[in-house]
């Protein structure tokens, strides 16, 4: 029996109404701990139950023996910034045990070069498990269960069993009946809420219908949201690997070869990734093999191999096929019912976590200001579907223009450029495309607001200074110098100003900087890049600069040999030559004062005084940062002859040729030393 209602007076939630909540995921629980937070403001009595068929045992659980959760949501398991925020106003503190890793940086990884935006000091970012998945074992210590804790804690009941009918009865109230524990049982509801997501189907054999077909009961206009198939899968990480990976997140916008990808993610957990792609390739997936393929296509990219540790070995330990929502679902409400989570909208392939929170809180508020009738939850609850879609639209702009330019080899290098331009030149509080790169990979901001960032005359123009015409200017320069990039993994090596300065203060304290003979140095530049490599493997490498036969920082021109001494040893001396000797100076290594530090003393030629530094920092990982930096005040010369020779060299080897053969030498360095300490790959399926 379907109720229409037309009267004007709205239907108001009754003192000691009870509430139904289908589906106990991050949805229902949100909504359970919603609806009753605003009973409690009022004053008002509710009985919330949630309907939660992975919830083991099945039966009446209460909040002292809450069952351990069963199943796998099929999420990649992600809390974002501002869910992370949302979590702390509720009070909710993320238990350790539910953690599995705490992000500390995200890579986006373009046609060109990686963009690494450091998470904020004041910002945080999880990866957790949703289900019992990929181990294979009921556990309490994931996402879900702790979620459905804090909302039994709040009041709530759960029963784990499944509802396979809805009505109406003839006062308006909902008849639901379920199963549980082989038996029929029925429970009249004042209001329900439908939270199952868009990948609940019945269990294999069952004849009992889907979450959609339960809330068609209700609301025959009800059309789920459209949708879209992606590819997750678990990569345990074997042997001494998984600590090289132990806090990223990586977005990849640019795939190549065979396959057709649009978006994928790697986040790291404890011994585990979780891989998440999305994409033409895995829309063709019609089977096991088939996915398997695509799995192994790409892993066996040049770039994924780069980014993941040189040692590693892994095995597959599930995979699936989940639904996406990519829009939103019509008519999500009608009389004393409506859809939470993704069986009403979500972020375009953001946060969905964080998009079901979000509604659930205006559904709560809906409800007890407006009503549960169907034209209370219209006005009250509409505007809340259709901000989503309104930012979704902008969401669709962002992403197509954002993965078109990461998958051009120049545009991506123009981003690249402009990013980096910001980070050397402008103080972290200026850095408007960082902020932009931030928001879109995090999460941490509406997409409408992005957009706008996106297209300011400020950022455009960014974009052509720091960006067209210093790529237009290194590229000159590396064809000048011979610099090829064949092969080699590009990656970020670009330090801001304020980091140089922390760092100057530390390679060359004032004692030192007395002995190289500076003060605060006219010329200074300083560049590091990470090498999944240990600091003994990275010196070991690092003594052959210098070396004639070195297989790393051969530009044409420049000619960089030792001349006295042996490597690594203090006294030795390299002689540098550029353009046929028109330009020289050697540097000295000096005694150790750290033994993570090489320290030369620039001598004979274009510097008066000056020191160049190798910093070897190890990493809890057991990776090195390797930093190069180098500091010197110019010769000026006597006469007017010398004068004029120094003033050339300053305009014919400016500051940004140090950046483009810096930056090109470290690459290289990184690429040899991960290289030749990689082990065969091996993916166990």
């Amino acid at each position: 029996m379907h109720i229409w209602r037309t009267e004007i007076e709205p239907t108001r939630i009754r003192d000691g109404a009870t509430v139904a909540i289908v589906g106990g995921g991050p949805a229902g629980a949100f909504s359970a701990m919603h609806l009753l937070a605003q009973a409690r403001e009022r004053g008002r009595k509710l009985q919330v139950v949630i309907f939660e068929r992975n919830c083991q045992p099945r039966g009446t659980v209460t909040a002292e023996s809450r069952g351990p959760y069963a199943g796998c949501p099929q999420c990649a398991g992600g809390i974002s910034p501002p869910l992370y925020q949302a979590l702390q106003d509720l009070g909710i503190t993320l238990p350790p045990e539910v953690v599995q890793a705490e992000i500390s940086s995200i890579t986006v990884q373009g046609c060109w070069k990686s963009i690494i935006l450091p998470v904020p000091r004041d910002r945080k970012i999880y990866s957790v498990y949703r289900g019992t998945l990929p181990f294979g074992q009921h556990r309490k210590a994931c996402f879900d269960a702790m979620l459905l804790g804090v909302a039994m804690d709040c009041g709530a009941q759960l029963i784990g069993g499944r509802v396979f009918l809805a009505n109406y009865s003839a006062d308006g109230r909902v008849e639901l009946a379920y199963m549980l524990n082989g038996l029929e049982q029925e429970l009249s509801a004042d209001f329900v809420v439908f939270a199952c997501g868009v990948n609940d189907k019945p269990e294999k054999g069952s004849s009992l219908p889907g979450a959609v077909e339960l809330l068609q009961q209700l609301q025959p206009d009800y059309v789920p949201p459209p949708l879209r198939k992606a590819l997750i899968f678990e990569l345990e990480m074997l042997g001494d690997s998984a600590q090289s990976f132990a806090d990223e997140l990586h977005y990849i916008e640019s795939t190549s070869g065979r396959l057709q990808l649009e978006m994928c993610s790697m986040l790291s957990k404890r011994g585990y990734i979780t891989v998440t792609l999305i994409g033409k390739s895995v829309d063709a997936c019609i089977n096991h093999k088939q996915n398997l393929r695509v799995i192994r296509d790409f892993m066996d990219l040049p770039r994924i191999r780069r980014a993941l540790p040189p040692k590693m070995q892994a095995s597959i330990r599930c995979i699936c096929n989940p639904n996406l929502v990519v829009g939103s679902a019509t008519m999500p409400m009608g009389h004393a019912v409506a859809a939470v989570g993704d069986m009403a909208t979500a972020r375009q392939y953001k946060d969905g976590i964080l998009s079901a929170h979000n509604m659930a809180q205006g559904l709560a508020a809906a409800v007890f200001a407006e009503g549960v009738d169907c034209n209370s939850l219209q006005r009250g609850y509409s505007p809340i579907i259709a901000g989503f879609n309104r930012d979704n639209r902008y969401a669709a702009i962002i992403f197509f223009l954002y993965r078109w330019f990461f998958a051009s080899p120049t545009f991506s290098r123009i981003i690249y450029q402009t990013f980096a331009s910001e980070k050397k030149g402008k103080p972290e509080h200026a850095r408007r495309f960082k902020r932009i790169f931030w928001a879109i990979s995090s999460g941490d901001g509406a997409y409408e607001d992005i957009a706008r960032s996106m297209l300011r005359p400020a950022t455009l123009w960014s974009i052509f200074v720091g960006g067209v015409l210093v790529t237009l200017r290194n590229w000159l320069a590396e064809l000048f110098f011979g610099l090829d990039w064949k092969g080699i993994g590009r990656v970020p090596t670009v330090v801001s100003a304020r980091e140089l300065e922390a760092k100057r203060s530390m390679l060359l304290p004032p004692p030192l900087h007395q002995v190289f003979g500076l003060g605060l140095p006219e010329f200074e530049c300083i560049y590091t890049v990470h090498v999944r490599a240990s600091p003994d493997n990275t010196l070991q490498l690092l003594a052959e600069f210098g070396e004639e036969n070195r297989p790393y920082l051969n530009p044409r021109w420049v000619d960089i040999r030792r001349t006295q001494g042996e490597p690594l040893e203090a006294g030795s001396i390299i002689q540098y030559s550029i353009f046929g000797g028109l330009i020289s100076f050697a540097i000295e290594l000096q005694p150790a004062t750290r033994e993570n530090l090489l320290v030369y003393k620039i001598k004979d030629g274009f510097a008066h005084g000056g020191a160049f530094v190798f910093e070897l920092e190890p990493r809890p990982s057991g990776d090195t940062d390797l930093t190069v930096y180098l500091a010197f005040d110019y010769a000026r010369g006597e006469s007017v002859p010398a004068q004029c020779y120094w003033w050339l060299f300053r305009h014919l080897f400016p500051e940004f040729v140090h950046d483009v053969l810096w930056n090109h030498g470290l690459c290289e360095f990184k690429h040899l030393i991960e290289t030749t300490d990689r082990v065969p790959w091996a993916l166990h399926a």
